[in-house]
């Protein structure tokens, strides 16, 4: 068995390419030591790894005290479950939300925003959460959908006839929502941040790119290019020719009283957290141990990823402005500015329960909580019993947009998908195989996802980056008690 005073070249492990010798010496390591031996000799360990991984924690430990927000009652056991994520070293930063029965019982932010400054994460932090992102794009498109400016079977082409070339003419927008447009990676240009900023050199960028697939339907996910296709076809349907972002900014976030910003300015610079890579010995530990030594084994797509001939890595890292790939790229904001509608939203935990606890409800907006009394309200607000805000889609349109597909094999995330019209999917997941959640999560470990039997609108965001693909052990731990509670609650 090695000793603690092993002493390790730090050669092996300095330059990022030479990191084979330290596999078999590492392999040994994690088999025959004890767990808590290897604590102490991962952290010493760790202190040889290169400043090109920062920003970096080597076991993701923040102190637990610095906690804020509140449960209901009901939910209180809730953020103890929070609180155990941080004591066992899963987290930096996060923030978990809750609706159940229209009301918000859960609301926590704790750790750190900022571990080099100790900024706390707060109910004031935004977070960027990537692919969730694409819940909130999908309902710009449902609610154009409702107003008759966009049909789902319609071709691409109807709204931007330039779409029709290099074998994509016959592309619905369904099949953009669903991922089998044929367009999930540009291997025709080399994206760069600067492409973003000039939207009518985009169009014709995204336009000349031919499909994917020779216009054969495939289910191949559109990572990064699935909001800028739509954003294309927004801007041509909308009377006033907004991007996504801007009907957002205009529609949606002052009707809601939400924050979600699909690009982000210089003014919210001082609210963002920081994004902190996976520890790297957790990952390569992952990739040595069999998955059933393994609570939250390593995902297919990541070892897809490492590989240039795979759909996965010309659709997450080749079409990638800059080819972006390393989690604390994000830090950069300008990374943030232009509009990514697909995985570059700007949130927080609560924003995004509160449209998912309105979509559990098919559409109809929450009561709004006042501490005005009633007698002071204009007259016709008097006269209504229940305040509320306005529907976000109607029923029919929330009909719609949850309607089930057939369950499809996705090339680029390894894994039969179960999609809905309107671009979400449907989940059964780990130790929650009885309740199946309609929603999306983002890279890392953000998830956005409601249950309409149950009426619950759930969120996460966190800055510590993990390595599932929907849910990791941090937010699924949380769900399941909410999701214990929630059944307690409707057995009384």
């Amino acid at each position: 068995m090695p000793s603690l005073d092993i002493e390790m070249e730090p050669m092996i492990i300095e330059n990022n390419d030479e990191k084979a010798p330290l596999l078999p010496i590492l392999k040994t390591y994690v088999i025959t030591t004890p767990k808590s031996a290897k604590k102490s000799f991962f952290s010493k360990f760790t202190s040889y790894l290169p400043e090109s991984t920062l920003p970096y924690i080597s076991n993701l430990r923040c102190p637990y005290n610095i906690i804020s927000g509140f449960t209901s009652q009901e939910f209180s056991d809730v953020r103890q479950v929070f609180l155990e994520n941080f004591e066992n070293g899963q987290e930096v930063g996060a923030q978990v939300s809750v609706y159940y029965n229209n009301e918000l019982v859960v609301d926590l932010s704790c750790g750190f925003a900022d571990v080099s400054t100790g900024k706390p994460y707060d109910d004031s932090t935004l977070q960027l959460v990537f692919s969730s992102t694409k819940v909130l794009s999908g309902i710009v498109v449902a609610r154009l959908v409702e107003q008759g400016l966009l049909d789902y079977n319609s071709p691409i082409s109807k709204y931007w006839p330039e779409f029709a070339q290099g074998g994509k003419e016959n592309v619905t927008l369904l099949d953009l929502m669903v991922h089998r447009a044929g367009v999930g990676f540009i291997d025709s240009h080399d994206m760069s941040v600067q492409d973003l900023y000039d939207l009518d050199n985009l169009s014709e960028i995204l336009a000349k790119q031919p499909h994917n697939f020779n216009g054969v339907p495939k289910r191949a996910y559109h990572g990064i290019s699935r909001g800028w296709y739509l954003n294309e076809i927004v801007r041509r349907v909308d009377p006033r020719h907004r991007t996504i972002g801007r009907i957002v900014s205009e529609d949606i976030v002052p009707e809601y009283n939400i924050e979600f910003y699909l690009s982000t300015n210089k003014l919210l610079k001082d609210r963002l957290s920081n994004i902190y890579t996976y520890p790297l010995v957790r990952m390569l530990s992952k990739m040595i141990l069999p998955e059933k030594f393994l609570s939250e084994p390593l995902h297919p797509i990541f070892f897809q990823m490492m590989d240039k001939n795979s759909d996965a890595y010309k659709s997450l890292i080749l079409t990638a402005p800059d080819h972006t790939q390393q989690p604390q790229d994000w830090n950069h904001f300008e990374m943030l500015m232009p509009e990514g509608p697909s995985y570059n939203g700007v949130t927080n935990s609560r924003s995004m329960a509160k449209l998912a606890a309105i979509l559990a409800n098919k559409g109809e907006s929450l009561p709004i909580v006042t501490s005005t009394p009633t007698d002071d309200l204009p007259l016709d607000l008097q006269q209504n019993s229940l305040l509320k805000e306005p529907r976000l889609m109607s029923d029919k349109t929330y009909d719609l947009i949850a309607t089930r597909l057939e369950p499809t094999f996705d090339t680029v995330l390894q894994e039969i998908i179960t999609p809905s019209v309107g671009g979400f999917g449907y989940f059964r997941l780990k130790g929650l195989e009885d309740v199946e959640f309609l929603g999306w999560g983002g890279s890392g470990g953000s998830i956005f996802l409601w249950n309409q039997e149950l009426k619950i609108g759930f969120s996460y965001v966190m800055n510590a980056f993990h390595t599932a693909l929907l849910g990791d052990d941090r937010s699924l731990a949380l769900l399941r008690k909410v999701v214990d509670i929630v059944k307690q609650q409707q057995q009384q």
